[in-house]
């Protein structure tokens, strides 16, 4: 008899089904798997399951009833959405009625790891009662012992505690998202839905509709009506990430609404209640936008009631230990042991630069364990591993060049080097496929 806790994956695609199962009985899960509503609905009832990933669109039983249907069975259950690009209002839809989280389907946007990083947030390590010492190691996926970051809990319990509006500022790869995740999961709201808003990807023409919605007729195809993210979080936690690349206009009507606590939808006559808490954040400095007249000072200011500064990793360098232990146990092989650093071989890696921060950082060791899944990983292998790392698109930087323009440098070369194959790039490179379409967007490079 297993005392794993019990998993339910509901989804039509088997390829899609049986990938997450895999993946969820490697992290410690018992897992159950469903090819329709129907199907799930009836294995919940014979099983005592703790936790579901589920599909919103399959035949016959949708997800959104499926999840009604176990949340009456058993409503401590926890429960992870699939949906589709397009589907964003339904996925907000899932969350007021229980669901914790939400994975977009469409190919870049969902991968294993996004799902087991997501599990992660959800449920914790299903193994957990046996690796309690973690615990005084990691806050919400926030690692770190080091008196920067006991000052960034410190302040993400202060703001939980209120209904201030924040911003987070830090640079690329520190983990301002899970700063503002760790806000929600520890304030009155974290029973409620969690929507992150990615501002560096909407498109100029459609963002103002994205945050506020439209009525039907607004303008050229707005064939019905559409509710802005801002409303559909209802009681819940929105994050509007790189917020200064929201465009000039668009800032105005956010003020308003951060003012009034009202949204008016594009074409509408009628304001409407918004509820959601905003918190935002920025990995440039927003007052130089400012004052280059790129971001409106009221509007800083509006958001600046609390400010919270996440700390690169140059200024926490006693977390390194922590880290790359936090990622071998989460990037590891399930099959092989876990893989050890030297202490010299630590030493190494303060001393390199990492632009990207602990995200970098995170690439490197997934890297590392690739490549040698098992045994002791010495100070000269990882000088080799890492000299192999910064070959593929990680210069050390220059004195010269700002952390942006490092970035863009390497995206550059990685690219240039892969002969414009993107996903080969973003291999190299040692991001999520979608994150480098982000970044290309982002710095303007002709890829």
């Amino acid at each position: 008899m297993t005392d794993r806790p019990k998993v339910l994956v509901a989804d039509d695609e088997p390829t899609i089904r049986q990938a997450c199962a895999r993946t969820l009985e490697k992290m410690g899960f018992e897992a159950y798997t469903a090819a329709t509503g129907t199907e799930a609905v009836e294995i919940a009832r014979k099983n005592d399951i703790s936790f579901v990933l589920l599909d919103i669109k399959m035949p016959g039983m949708d997800g959104l009833t499926v999840l009604a249907e176990l949340k009456k069975l058993k409503p401590e259950t926890r429960a992870i959405i699939i949906t589709g690009a397009g589907s964003m209002e339904s996925a907000v839809v899932a969350m007021r009625l229980g669901a914790s989280d939400y994975l977009m389907k469409e190919y870049p946007q969902f991968s294993l790891k996004e799902l087991r990083e997501a599990v992660l947030r959800v449920f914790g390590n299903p193994l957990a009662h046996v690796e309690s010492a973690r615990e005084e190691e990691e806050f919400f996926g926030l690692v770190g012992r080091t008196p920067a970051m006991l000052e960034l809990r410190r302040s993400i319990e202060l703001v939980a505690l209120s209904d201030v509006t924040a911003l987070i500022v830090g640079e690329t790869g520190t983990g301002k998202e899970l700063v503002a995740r760790a806000i929600h999961r520890l304030s009155s709201r974290a029973d409620k839905p969690f929507v992150a808003i990615d501002c560096s990807i909407i498109g100029e023409r459609i963002a103002e509709s994205e945050l506020f919605g439209h009525k039907k007729g607004a303008f050229t195809d707005a064939h019905s009506d559409r509710i802005g993210l801002l409303q559909a979080a209802g009681k819940g936690t929105v994050f509007l990430d790189e917020i200064t690349n929201i465009p000039i206009e668009v800032q105005a009507k956010l003020l308003r609404a951060l003012q009034e606590k009202e949204i008016r939808p594009i074409g509408s006559e009628q304001t409407q209640r918004m509820e959601a808490r905003v918190l935002a954040a920025s990995n440039t400095d927003v007052l130089e936008a400012v004052k280059l007249g790129r971001f409106r000072h009221d509007l800083f200011y509006r958001l600046h009631v609390f400010p919270i500064n996440v700390p690169p990793l140059r200024d926490r360098k006693d977390d390194f230990p922590l880290l790359v232990r936090h990622f071998v146990r989460k990037h590891g092989r399930p099959d092989f042991a876990p893989v050890q650093f030297e202490d010299s071989a630590i030493e190494f890696l303060k001393s390199y630069g990492w632009p990207g921060n602990v995200r970098e950082l995170e690439s490197f060791v997934r890297l590392a364990i690739t490549v040698s899944p098992a045994g002791t990983l010495s100070r000269d292998r990882v000088e080799e591993l890492l000299s192999e790392f910064g070959r593929f698109g990680r210069p050390e930087p220059s004195a010269t060049l700002s952390l942006e323009e490092t970035e863009r440098e390497a995206i550059v070369a990685a690219l240039s080097q892969a002969g414009g194959d993107k996903r080969k790039a973003a291999k190299a490179l040692g991001l999520a496929l979608s994150t480098l379409y982000r970044k290309i967007k982002k710095f303007r490079i002709d890829a």
